[in-house]
This record gives C-alpha cells, structure tokens and sequence, in this order.
C-alpha cells in the first residue's frame, strides 16, 4: 500500500538543543573538516546555536524571544531541520533493530512531507507511525493512506494500476486557476514563462497520454480564461512536444555543455519599474548599449493604503536617510544610517560632548554659542537597504540643498559632501528641496 506522512509544524517543533549535538557529532567524525576549514566544530556548534537562539519578534511593542524550535523563514532553519530529520530517520525508521525495516518498501522526504510504499498490513503501519510519535512529544506525524488505489501526494496524483505507480497532476478541489492575467502589469516574458512551467510539469508528471492530453486541454482553456491571446496559447502548446520529448529522450544521459563566455562589455544594469508598453522598447534599446534591464515593483494601491506590518517606533527606523536641524537657526544635518536611529542620534551626541571636530553637529554649536541641535525634530527623507544606494541618496539630497562644490556652513550642518555625484544630479535640486520641505513641514 502506498500513503505519506506529514510532520505537524515541523520548524517550531524541531528540538534545537538535539539538533545541535547531532551537528557536533557529525562535524567530530567528519576526518576532511580540517582540510576543508581553519574552523573547529566547536566553533561552528557556538555559531549555530547563536544564529538559532538569537531570534526576536515584536508585536504590539513588544519583544517576543522563541524559547525552542526552529525559526520560520530563517535561513539556517531549513537545512537544520533537515540535519534533524536524517538523523531521526536513521534512528528509528531504518534502525537495523527496527520489527518494520522489511515492511519500508520505498520512503522518500520533502521537507515535512514523506511519500512511501508499505509492505504488510494496515495495523502494522498505523503501529509504526504510533511508535514514531512517541519519540518526542513534539516531532508528531499525521498518516494518509491511499483510498481506492489513489493518492495525492503534493501536485502530484499517484495511482496503482496493475502493480505499477502511474503519476499524473494534481490540484485540490478548491483551486481556483486563477493565474496572473495577461493584461496585468508584468513582463510578458514572465507571463509566458507561467505558461510554459505548467506545460513542462504536465509532462514530467503524467505517464498516461491520455492523463497528458487531458491536463492540456485544462492548460488551454484555463489560460484562454486568463486572457492569454489563442493565437499564442496553441503556439506554445504545439511547439511543447518536440522540446519535451528531446528533454525526456535525453534524461539521464551525459551531455557536454556549452558554456557562454560572460561579455567583457557588458557592465550595467538598470533596475527600474515595469511600464507595460514602454519597458520592452527600453529593454531593446539598452541591449544596444550593452546595458541590461530588469524590471522591479512599483508601487501599487496595495502598497501605498495596506500597512500590515507592525509600525515601528521613529527611534527604531534603520536603512534611512535622516535630517536634524538647529533648534534656534533651523539648518540642517543630512545623514545616512543602517543602524537604528536612536544608535546612530547617541553616536552623534558621543561626538558632540567629545568635542570631535570631524562632526557637524559639534562644529555648529562651537561656532555659533548658544545653539542647540532639535533631536526631537529629526525626519527621514529617503528609505534605503542597499548601503551604497544609501550613500548616494545621502548625496543627492545634500547636494540639492548645498549645489556648490565647496561646503557653504551657513546652507547645511555637513562638513563634505559624501558621495562623489555626476553633476546631472543637480538638474533635480528643486524638486527635491520641494520634497524635503513637504516632508519638514517649511520651506527649504
């Protein structure tokens, strides 16, 4: 009988501290970890555990710390949890003592979800998987079986027919073959790339012809629903066959593959919104230059009205380009911060006590006795990541304020200014001191 288990909430419920003494002892009987490393596995065990343990949400104002378990969408959870899994898999599926090791005719995990073929009675199995819960408290696995020689497993639909495992796709009874639209606001390489994905799985998938000319027939006029021109569908479907037939003959057969030398003038590439009708021509235009496009998101309704997300205090703001003005003459500082502000406001507030002279702040206040920086009136200009995209909004935004190579102190706090600029820049300074002053609430 064929069936699949599924481990119920398998980040969370994975046993950190085991899970790090199974990574030591790998990492102690591994004999080419020293000619692979300068590391010792205790060092690696430390930094693990670190990554693992140091792990905080906030909510409502408050810091939440996960006391056990595996963070969800961490990176290092993933093959952690996969580290855990071979080795309980090893313990107590395949176990040389194990009464069921005949019984495991084929067992094969994704992640949390297991597919396998059992040789014996129903009892024995629903035994075993009791066995397994037992294990640990938290680890639990939930069993479904095949129900008239049938067995959805994933996407995939697995029947027994005559002593065989025959495949075909699968989709819940609640989907809805909604696919992005072809009017939408996407690349149309992309949206024929969706197109061309699920013809491809239909013939990895289906090992009846039947099975696959019924999934394209269902392709075909799910798409044409979706707005996708005929003409193009049925192109696309037609010119499917011999592309997938050549891919199956040669499955498994070493192949010599050509690999394209990267163009030595190639050396840019432009990240900008997707506009339908005019980023293709763009895209064509660039190619010439040898400069490559990719599309990037734009703002959406979604973006601008949803704010899912919990607000985060203005002190705790990080990746943002910052002005703090004089409380008595109103000039202002233009800063750039990946730290959170309140980090970066004391490391200024250090200098200024420290009396560095390579701060502004403090060269301002010596000068001009009496004045004192308005920490409180401090807003933030410009959102960033990227460090040095970071750096050069910091510049532009100086610049728009101070145009003039040298450093006018009576304009502006800084005493440089930052990131060397190409002076086209400047053709933008009075759009962005109108953007500066909507956002300090006075004129700039």
């Amino acid at each position: 009988m064929i069936g699949y288990l599924d481990i119920v909430g398998m980040f969370p419920n994975i046993p950190v501290k085991k899970t790090l003494e199974v990574v030591n002892e790998g990492l102690l009987n591994d004999e080419t970890l020293g000619l692979r490393m300068d590391w010792k596995p205790e060092d690696i065990s430390k930094l693990l555990e670190i990554s693992v343990e140091t792990f905080f949400k906030t909510l409502d104002g408050k810091i939440y710390f996960q006391r056990d378990g595996l963070p969800i969408g961490k990176s290092i959870s993933k093959p952690m949890a996969g580290i855990y899994m071979h080795w309980f898999e090893k313990n107590y599926v395949f176990n040389e003592g194990s009464r069921f090791k005949d019984n495991i005719v084929f067992w094969k995990r994704q992640m949390d979800d297991i597919f396998f073929v059992w040789r014996g009675k129903k009892e024995d199995l629903e035994f075993f998987v009791w066995i397994l819960n037992g294990v640990d408290n938290k680890v639990q696995f939930t069993l479904e079986m095949e129900k008239d020689n049938y067995l959805p497993f994933l996407d995939v639909g697995i029947m027994k027919v005559e002593g065989k495992l025959v495949t075909k796709v699968y989709r819940k009874p609640t989907h809805t073959q909604q696919y992005i639209n072809w009017d939408s606001n996407h690349p149309k390489n992309m949206l024929l790339g969706v197109l061309k994905g699920l013809i491809h799985r239909a013939h990895v998938l289906c090992d009846k012809k039947e099975d696959l000319l019924e999934e394209l027939a269902l392709l075909k006029d799910v798409f044409l629903s979706n707005g996708y021109p005929e003409k193009l569908v049925l192109k696309t479907l037609e010119d499917s066959w011999p592309k997938e037939t050549l891919k199956a003959v040669l499955k498994g057969v070493e192949q010599k593959v050509k690999v394209e030398k990267p163009k030595e003038n190639y050396f840019e590439v432009l990240h900008a919104p997707y506009v339908k009708g005019f980023s293709e021509g763009l895209q064509r235009r660039l190619q010439r230059l040898q400069v490559g496009f990719v599309p990037k998101g734009g703002e959406t309704i979604y973006s601008n009205v949803c704010r899912l997300k919990q607000r985060v205090d203005v002190e705790e703001r990080k990746n943002v380009v910052y002005a703090v003005p004089c409380g008595d003459c109103g000039i202002r500082y233009f800063g750039e911060t990946g730290q959170h502000f309140s980090d970066r406001k004391s490391q200024h507030q250090r200098d200024v006590k420290a009396g560095k002279t390579t701060n502004g702040f403090f060269c301002h206040v010596k000068e001009n006795a009496g004045h004192k920086i308005d920490w409180e009136s401090a807003v933030f200009v410009d959102y960033e990541k990227n460090w040095k995209r970071r750096k050069i909004k910091e510049a532009i935004y100086i610049n728009a304020i101070n145009p003039t190579k040298a450093i006018i102190k009576k304009g502006i706090l800084n005493l440089e200014k930052g990131y060397d600029l190409d002076a086209i820049w400047s053709e933008f300074n009075g759009v962005l001191r109108n953007s500066i002053a909507k956002k300090v609430g006075r004129a700039v």
